[in-house]
């Protein structure tokens, strides 16, 4: 069970890449430089951080149950 995480927002900045032989224009997250924000169920049950953290989990839980799908690494 996560009890811990750590949030940060990272900027959204325009990019090019090159790739298949060409230039594309992206929308690159920036993440490097970011400050991650550190929020933990052991403030206390009713605090905001673990509050975040129990949203954070349930909000997870829901793409991973309804999205997530089995795939086999050694199917060719």
């Amino acid at each position: 069970m996560c009890t811990r995480m750590c949030f940060g927002y990272y900027p959204i900045r325009p990019n090019k890449v090159v790739a298949q032989g060409g230039t594309i224009e992206i929308y690159d997250l920036v993440g490097k430089d970011t400050t991650l924000f550190h929020h933990s169920i052991n403030d206390g049950e009713s605090s905001s951080r673990a509050q975040r953290v129990q949203r954070a989990r349930m909000w997870f839980d829901s793409l991973w149950e309804t999205r997530a799908r089995d795939f086999d690494l050694d199917a060719r």
